[in-house]
């Protein structure tokens, strides 16, 4: 979808940064602000933009023409002599876009997974949709109670206690949602918003990457350090190099989101586990068992503690399945293992396990057989961890960070996370293969 940049402020905050010119061209990191915000838009494929100018906005047009210059298309959509608000603005412009299209601010510097975005407005047939940031009062006032899958909520003036989310500023929208605005109207953005939550009809989209605005001398400093440090790269601003951004900026997200407190938990588990010389099983299926036989062997040869994973023995495990079924697979295999109280099961899955769903209903019943079995249970898990994370005695839920790649961020950071146990002090007991080598290098030194 295009997009339209609402850019008809006064920049009143700025002055006198603003005085001369319009906040769209004050410089961030040695380029007019509307260029990096351009820049952003073409990295997440969006070619034609709309922008809603008022305040010097032949500034703009004369900085910028027609886009050409930075493989943008650009249209310009005049106030006028009155100003028309943030949504007054988006209905005079409605001639020049298309029915479905993009909202953002002109100070505003998101980096949002946008065609994410545009998946979650089409999917919901409706005519508006809102990003939403978990804010907590962070970087601005929260103004949006969002109970994970709805907005409750929705007001900048009355704002309440239950409000820890954020309008983030990006919003998506049937140009129906403005036609109820007449022509010269002066209504703002917010009010839009408000009706279409009143009446049922405005999705909503949560995004995890904070938001950057230069509408402030505080959030000016903060952009353009942000700026410098990640420059754009035009020359190579294409659907790929935004989703090898977007991914890795998501694993940075998950990694700063870890709950250290569970990982410790599980670290003084597997120690107890090994001081009583008990056995560590660790369960599997699909990718999360490849990851399940590597840390075996981890656990085995770093940690020294006995560990076995079902999935290793294929033989028996599909005969298994074959005669008794897939639900009873892996609590079979650990009552013939004599699991005991000494014992440890540690189980990798990304959904952890649901019955009603008839999602991994054997990792089910096999924490049901730990548990009767007075085993200590841990669990690296995606999601919210299922039933693993409601029975295991510590449980790691690795962060969803996109709904679309729950998946192998899930089974990628179980890598992570089981490497941190046994790296961990507390449980290491034989270096590493390289690092030793690096060791005894430089201790001839």
């Amino acid at each position: 979808m295009p997009a339209i940049i609402l850019a008809g402020g006064f920049g009143t905050r700025l002055r006198p940064l603003t005085e001369g010119i319009p906040k769209a061209l004050i410089d961030v990191a040695g380029r007019p602000f509307l260029w990096h915000q351009l820049q952003l838009l073409k990295r997440q494929g969006i070619r034609r933009v709309v922008l809603a100018v008022g305040y010097l906005g032949e500034c703009i047009q004369q900085t910028f023409g027609d886009g050409s210059a930075i493989g943008v298309s650009l249209e310009y959509s005049y106030d006028g002599p009155t100003p028309l608000g943030t949504a007054g603005a988006i209905r005079k412009a409605l001639p020049l876009l298309p029915e479905q299209f993009f909202v953002l601010y002109g100070d505003s510097y998101l980096t949002c997974d946008y065609q994410a975005v545009e998946r979650a407005f089409r999917r919901s047939c409706l005519p508006g949709l809102m990003t939403v940031y978990r804010n907590d009062g962070l970087f601005d006032t929260s103004n949006v109670e969002y109970d994970g899958t709805r907005i409750v909520r929705y007001d900048k003036k009355n704002r309440t206690s239950s409000m820890r989310y954020i309008d983030y500023g990006l919003g998506a929208f049937h140009r129906s949602a403005f036609m109820t605005i007449a022509e010269g109207e002066n209504r703002d953005l917010t009010d839009v918003y408000q009706q279409l939550l009143n009446a049922g009809k405005l999705e909503a989209f949560e995004v995890h990457e904070r938001f950057y605005e230069v509408g402030s001398a505080e959030g000016l400093c903060e952009t353009t350090n942000l700026l410098l440090e990640s420059p754009p790269m035009p020359g190579k601003a294409d659907r790929q190099t935004c989703f090898s951004t977007s991914f890795l900026s998501e694993v940075r997200e998950i990694a700063a989101s870890l709950d250290v407190e569970s990982i410790e938990k599980a670290v003084a588990l597997l120690a107890a586990v090994r001081e009583r010389a008990g056995r560590l099983f660790v369960l599997g299926v699909g990718g999360s068992a490849a990851n399940a036989s590597h840390a075996v062997n981890d656990f085995r040869k770093i940690v020294g503690i006995e560990a076995y994973s079902p999935t290793d023995n294929v033989s028996e495990l599909t005969a298994r399945i074959n005669d008794e079924g897939w639900p009873s697979v892996f609590a079979a295999w650990l009552q013939v293992s004599r699991l005991d109280s000494r014992d440890a099961v540690l189980v990798f899955s990304v959904g952890g396990g649901d019955l009603e769903r008839n999602v991994s209903p054997n990792i089910v019943a096999a924490v049901d057989y730990a548990k009767s079995a007075g085993a200590t249970i841990i669990g690296i898990v995606g999601r919210d961890g299922g039933y693993t994370a409601k029975m295991a005695d510590a449980c790691i839920i690795i962060p969803v960070v996109h709904s679309d790649r729950i998946t192998p961020h899930t089974e990628a950071f179980q890598a992570v996370v089981w490497h941190l146990l046994v790296s961990h002090p507390a449980l290491q007991r034989v270096a590493t293969h390289w690092e030793s080598i690096s060791k005894t290098a430089a201790e001839s030194v």
